[in-house]
């Protein structure tokens, strides 16, 4: 899936906090954006990582609500900013 510049430009810096701490770990562990999106699941920023999260953030940022789905044809993790209205998740077709 394409990433658009609207998407980096506009949607992308809508992730804030604990979502965005969370965001550049992973993309300097090596994880890259699939998908940027609005306004579903979460009305102001929604972003796909194209592999698994490299570790469990959920004791470092309890403010956060974490899900496993392990749905393949969505999304197979999430963390979510339910104040904020922002998810950073796991695509379905991610590499393990």
């Amino acid at each position: 899936m394409t990433v658009y510049t609207y998407d980096l430009e506009i949607i992308l810096p809508r992730v804030v906090g604990p979502l965005r701490e969370i965001l550049e770990l992973e993309l300097k562990a090596g994880n890259s954006v699939q998908e940027v999106a609005v306004p579903w699941p979460m009305k102001q920023a929604n972003v796909w990582l194209a592999q698994r999260f490299h570790k469990d953030y959920a004791a470092d940022y309890p403010s956060l609500r974490y899900t496993y789905l392990g749905d393949p044809r969505n999304w197979i993790e999430e963390y979510v900013d339910v104040e904020n209205q922002i998810m950073v998740a796991v695509s379905g077709s991610a590499r393990f």
